[in-house]
């Protein structure tokens, strides 16, 4: 055995332990990610079953942490100035998701009623109803992902409602020209609602990090294998 590992050329020994240590270290990582997620989506059905969570605990917290956590709050919505967000698609049908300014006792958080169809002309925007008495809202947190090659057509002036490319909150501050909170509440689904509220939850699955955990090993032990049977062919054709 000490024969066949001093016949071992330097450099490719080397480089074949390097990545077989990074794809361990991989697979680890994503064992710890798994397990973080699981702890963090049992966070998230215990604060749905005590419903416990509110505003002032999201903005003191990490809002990182708070992603898809479930929130409950008391506001209301500007049924004259809202956002309706462009290019949505359910069910093969084009539309809008309703961006609602709602006025809380912490401020203006937006809100997201959810997703309403399109009409037959780019030119005429759809009709949508906004409750302006103060309710209770229910919804998960979100933090919208920017795209910086999408551009921004709104302009900022008077006309309501604004048409928006995404959910940039900085851009809504300057639309709405008040102080914004920094997330968007994705409301519950409600069989009476015409908003139609399907959201994807952020969390990864830890069924994911740990089929990747499962690949990264696999890949490492595929690594050292090829190379030690390589090396032996090599040493037997030398021998020869």
């Amino acid at each position: 055995m000490w024969n066949f590992i001093s016949r071992l050329p330097f450099v490719a020994t080397l480089v074949t332990f390097v990545c077989v240590v990074i794809m361990f270290a991989l697979g680890n990582w994503q064992l710890q990610r798994a397990e973080q997620k699981t702890a963090r989506l049992f966070a998230i059905e215990v604060a749905a079953q005590t419903a416990q969570v509110d505003l002032q605990q999201v903005l003191h917290s990490n809002i990182n942490d708070m992603l898809d956590m479930p929130v409950n709050f008391e506001g209301t919505g500007d049924a004259a100035r809202y956002f309706l967000l462009d290019n949505k698609i359910h069910k093969g049908r084009v539309g809008y998701q309703v961006l609602v300014p709602t006025q809380t006792y912490l401020g203006t958080v937006i809100v997201n009623f959810g997703w309403v169809a399109a009409t037959n002309s780019r030119e005429i925007l759809p009709s949508i109803k906004i409750d302006t008495e103060k309710s209770r809202f229910g919804g998960v947190i979100s933090l919208p992902l920017n795209n910086a090659m999408i551009k921004e057509t709104a302009l900022v002036d008077g006309d309501w409602p604004k048409v928006l490319q995404q959910t940039d909150l900085k851009v809504i501050q300057q639309h709405y020209k008040q102080q914004i909170l920094p997330f968007v509440v994705l409301l519950n689904s409600q069989e009476t609602s015409i908003f139609v509220r399907d959201w994807q939850p952020v969390v990864m699955a830890p069924e994911k990090h740990l089929a990747y955990a499962v690949q990264w090993f696999l890949l490492a032990f595929a690594a050292l294998a090829i190379f030690v049977i390589a090396q032996r062919n090599k040493l037997k054709r030398n021998i020869k």
